[in-house]
């Protein structure tokens, strides 16, 4: 292990340095788990039948192929906590409270801590904020990871809505191991002071307009089911499922179904571009209503209902999607420490 400290930027009279907090390299922490192989949730649930339980957490991609795919976090995500794989590169940080994808790769390693968050390493040497996906060192210094459509949510619910979404292969080898509730002290001994305006640990879902950072307290959230308001000129809305735990933000747009061919994956684990365009862009009113517990939220245009994934389930616009903004749930300290400008909405 080696921990680095970074020089930020010198205090009042020069005589001082202030220090980021340290950067902890242990890249040996965890083994990442490299291109499993793949199937669908409905056959993954009859293989592990017995071990895999509902309430499980899981972390969904929520568009493309086969309506996106859920991952178990007991059996990968726990004990890997970095796939990398041609559907893309999740990662798991329960120090720092989240999980999420970044775009398809098969060359980002588990690196160590930085903030109190998981730090990715790419083979050109660049590392990452598993969170942000900025890059703070290396030869990608400044650049960005593009965050894929996700949310977490329960493995029982996303069985049952999405039987035919991707599950990796459970082979006997993939072990369940428990969620943390301990915190990993390399982690811990990364964070620097905490934003005060929170207590550490809230739970928020962060937003990331790509100019503007906004934490939505999870409670309040949950509490109002959905929230909507403007930000950088755009209605965003927040979307809040008590049954599962989930929260997720997207535009009040949605776009028609369409359909995703299957990863062909080169030998870096990106596959060709998808040249297939979206179809013109519907403006949505939604409301949260009570009409579906697995799918509350009801445009006023059409009467169509809506899940937590940002997809119409029933009525005229079945099928369609919502466009996805880069939304996370995550503990505040990690969320305040990557964007220490962002604002916290209040109600």
């Amino acid at each position: 292990m080696r921990i680095h400290l970074f020089a930020m930027a010198c205090l009042a009279g020069g005589t001082a340095l202030a220090l980021e907090p340290p950067f902890i390299e242990k890249p040996d922490a965890f083994t990442t788990l490299i291109n499993p192989n793949c199937s669908h949730c409905k056959d993954e649930a009859k293989r592990r039948a017995g071990e895999l339980r509902v309430e499980d957490r899981v972390l969904c991609w929520t568009r493309g192929y086969s309506d996106g795919g859920a991952i178990p976090m007991r059996f990968f995500l726990s004990p890997y906590r970095v796939i990398s794989d041609s559907y893309g590169v999740f990662v798991y940080d329960p120090d720092a409270g989240f999980a999420r994808g970044y775009p398809p790769s098969y060359h980002f390693r588990f690196h160590g801590w930085r903030n109190g968050v998981m730090v990715l390493k790419h083979k050109d040497g660049t590392l990452y904020s598993s969170l942000s996906g900025v890059a703070f060192a290396g030869p990608g210094k400044g650049t960005r990871l593009t965050a894929i459509p996700t949310v977490v949510s329960d493995w029982g619910f996303w069985l049952e809505h999405y039987p035919n979404a991707v599950a990796y292969h459970m082979f006997d080898k993939y072990k369940p191991v428990e969620l943390p509730t301990v915190l990993n002290k390399d982690s811990q001994a990364s964070r620097g002071p905490s934003d005060p305006r929170l207590a550490a640990d809230t739970p928020v879902l962060g937003v990331w307009t790509g100019k503007t950072a906004r934490a939505y307290p999870l409670d309040t959230v949950m509490k109002a089911g959905l929230i909507r308001e403007e930000l950088d000129g755009k209605i965003i809305l927040v979307l809040g499922q008590k049954q599962t735990n989930t929260a997720s933000a997207y535009l009040a747009e949605a776009t028609p179904p369409r359909k995703f061919s299957a990863p062909q994956p080169n030998a870096d684990g990106i596959s060709p571009p998808d040249t297939v365009a979206d179809g013109p862009h519907k403006i949505v009113t939604l409301q949260f209503g009570v009409k579906s517990g697995a799918a509350p939220f009801v445009d006023k245009e059409t009467g169509s209902l809506w899940d937590i994934a940002g997809r119409a389930v029933a009525g005229e616009l079945n099928g369609y999607t919502l466009t996805w903004v880069d939304s996370v749930q995550v503990k505040w300290f990690a969320w305040a420490a990557e964007y220490p400008e962002t604002t916290i909405y209040t109600k």
